[in-house]
This record gives C-alpha cells, sequence and structure tokens, in this order.
C-alpha cells in the first residue's frame, strides 16, 4: 500500500514538473530572474494529427519544454557565474574579458589593434558615394566618428590580442579621416574619436556603448557643428544640462556588458558622472528635419528625444535597415518599404527631402560603414 502511494506521488510529482511551462502561460506567472539579451521563450507547438504524424509537434514539444523551463533563468545564470568565477570564461556572444577586469566586445579590440582591415578601395569608393549623393540631392552631409572602447582603453586589452602580428593602431579611422579630409568640400566631419580620447571616464568598465554623459555631450557637439553647414534659418535645440551628479548606480547602456553575462554577481562599476537635462526650447518650424544614418551608438541620443526634441519629425536608419522616428508607425521596416523606392532617383528625392543627412559609427562598424547608405 505505502509502496503503491509512493508510486502515485512520484507520477503526479512527474506530470506536474512537465507541466510548469503550460501552467506558467496559462497564469502568466513571471520568470524568477528573467536573462537579459535576446528572449528564447517559445510558443507551444501547434497541436495536429500531420504534425504528430511527422514527428514536428513531439520536438516542439520537447523544445517548449527545454526552453520555456520556469527556473531556466535561475540554471543559466549559476553556470555563467560558475565559469565566469572559475575559468573567466563568458557565455555571451563575442565578449572578451580584459585586464583587471575591463569588459570589451571582440569587434572594438579588433578596431583598436587595425585587425579588422578591408581594401583601402573600398573605403575611396564609398566616401565616393556619399559625396555623390551630397552633390546630387543638395543635402549637406556630417560624417560624426564615434569613439570606441578598446582604442578608449588600449592599456586594458588582453595581451592575447595586442601579441598578434600585422596590428597597427586605429587603421581604418586613420584611413577614413584621411579619405574625409579630401572630400572636406562636400562631407563634413565631426571627430568624436579625436575628441574624447584625452577625456576621462568615456566608457564605463562594465559597458560597451559611450557614457550617458558622453552622449550628452556629442548631441551639443552634433547640433553645434550642423549650426555650421545648416542655413541661417535652420536652428537645432541644444540639451541643456541642468546639473550633474555622482553615482556608483549605473544608468542607462553603462553596464550593458555585465548585464549580457547574466550572472548572480553584480560586477564592480566605478562611480560615473550623469546629467540632469532639458531641451533648449526652439520653435519646431526653425528646427531641421535630419536623417541620421547610424549603429547603435546612435540610440543614446535618439533615446533622449534628439529626433523629436532636438531636431523636427527626424528620422533614425538604424544599421540603414530598420526606421525609427516620432512620426513613423511601423518602426523598425526598412527605409524602402516605408518611403516606398525602388530607384536610384528615389532615393536621392527622399534624401531631399531632409535638410541634412548625419552618419555616424563607431570605430568598431567602420569595415562596413555607412552600411550600404547612398550605394
Amino acid at each position: 500500500m505505502i509502496s503503491n502511494l509512493k508510486y502515485k506521488w512520484l507520477v503526479f510529482s512527474l506530470l506536474f514538473v512537465v507541466s510548469v511551462p503550460w501552467i506558467v502561460d496559462a497564469i502568466d506567472l513571471k520568470e524568477p530572474h528573467p536573462l537579459h539579451g535576446e528572449s528564447t521563450r517559445l510558443a507551444a507547438p501547434e497541436f495536429s494529427l500531420k504534425s504528430i504524424w511527422s514527428g514536428e509537434f513531439q520536438d516542439g514539444i520537447d523544445e517548449y519544454f527545454r526552453t520555456n523551463f520556469l527556473l531556466r533563468g535561475m540554471a543559466i545564470r549559476t553556470r555563467n557565474q560558475i565559469d565566469y568565477s572559475l575559468f573567466h570564461l563568458s557565455h555571451a556572444r563575442s565578449v572578451v574579458e580584459g585586464r583587471e577586469g575591463y569588459l570589451f566586445e571582440e569587434n572594438y579590440i579588433l578596431a583598436a589593434l587595425g585587425l579588422d582591415s578591408i581594401l583601402t578601395d573600398s573605403i575611396v569608393k564609398r566616401a565616393d558615394r556619399i559625396c555623390d549623393l551630397s552633390v546630387n540631392t543638395g543635402v549637406p552631409v556630417l560624417m560624426v566618428l564615434a569613439p570606441g572602447k578598446g582604442s578608449y582603453y588600449r592599456e586594458y586589452l588582453p595581451l592575447e590580442y595586442t601579441s598578434r602580428e600585422g596590428s597597427k593602431m586605429d587603421r581604418l579611422y586613420e584611413v577614413w579621416t584621411e579619405e574625409l579630409s579630401e572630400r572636406a568640400e562636400c562631407v563634413e566631419v565631426l571627430d568624436l574619436h579625436k575628441y574624447f580620447e584625452n577625456i576621462s571616464e568615456v566608457f564605463p568598465k562594465n559597458g560597451i556603448h559611450w557614457s550617458k554623459w558622453a552622449q550628452v555631450e556629442a548631441i551639443n557637439l552634433m547640433v553645434d557643428k550642423l549650426g555650421e553647414i545648416l542655413s541661417d534659418s535652420l536652428e537645432a535645440a541644444h540639451l541643456i544640462i541642468d546639473e550633474s551628479y555622482r553615482s556608483t548606480v549605473m544608468e542607462g547602456t553603462d553596464e550593458d556588458i555585465e548585464q549580457g553575462l547574466n550572472l548572480w554577481q553584480n560586477l564592480e562599476d566605478f562611480e560615473a558622472t550623469y546629467y540632469q537635462t532639458h531641451w533648449d526650447s526652439v520653435p519646431s518650424i526653425s528646427r531641421p528635419k535630419v536623417l541620421l544614418i547610424g549603429d547603435s551608438y546612435a540610440w543614446g541620443p535618439v533615446n533622449m528625444g534628439l529626433l523629436r526634441d532636438g531636431f523636427r519629425d527626424s528620422e533614425f536608419w538604424f544599421y540603414n535597415a530598420g526606421v525609427h522616428g516620432p512620426l513613423i508607425e511601423d518602426k523598425g521596416a526598412s527605409p524602402m518599404a516605408i518611403h516606398g523606392f525602388t530607384t536610384r532617383s528615389e532615393f536621392e528625392k527622399t534624401v531631399a527631402e531632409f535638410d541634412a543627412v548625419i552618419l555616424l559609427s563607431t570605430d568598431a562598424n567602420l569595415p562596413r560603414f555607412p552600411f550600404k547608405f547612398a550605394n
């Protein structure tokens, strides 16, 4: 009798465990300690005789249970913490631990050491296309070269990379600046890579993007530079700093790599500067309509309201692939889908609707910059 009762409880327990994902979905129970990064939750597989016969349903059920396990986040964090603490091993894609615990993404290290080189002829053609676009449309182009964490914290790069043969400091950055300097008549350059190189705390220890305060500085520097190339009737608004404060609690993206590691441990952060800000009052009709094409470094200024409050009804083409902006309803759709252009002339007509174009990239993305824009 006792053994039979134990058997029933064992069967009941097993059934309950395998049913947890279904129960979680049914009652919308919140997952404890969810993971940062891309969502991996799967929808339940569709039940049909055809899917059962083909084996699709069984495979889907197996994947559903493994992926949607309620304590999956806790299990992964535990594994990540053990591997990181004992072996300095990261399970986050492309994350590399440098000296003294500084965190990098590999492409920023390669950019700093010139190990991401492409043919100079390719850059020449890209620079020519940007110049041609500005001439054909009559729209001024501002090229913003953002700093990269690898080149900024060169002394903390891991030895396994700095000892590689064939390295040349900031190779692509140097090629781009040289080519752009030869096209000064059609492309204006704001070199924030050079501007920030001797300023402290531009990058946080555990983040890959420039610090939040540096993003504020970058916004105002871009606004100043635009003022030099726009007509006198247009004026972009500055981001006014009301006060500054210091904090060891990171804000914005200042510990985005650490969050991506999905550890139990809270890694040590250095005290950082933050600003309380507001946008200068400039009438909307006087602000320029700007097309911003850039990588993830542009998200900081965009999220601070640059497109809406600094400019007027402007757009951000993220990697020249997804369109975002205050008037864009289908956010993330391609520029072709949003604006309907299919030919070069139609593309140039779309660009001509803007008062200025800003192309922004950190050094890690210079091998593919400007992301096929103006092709």
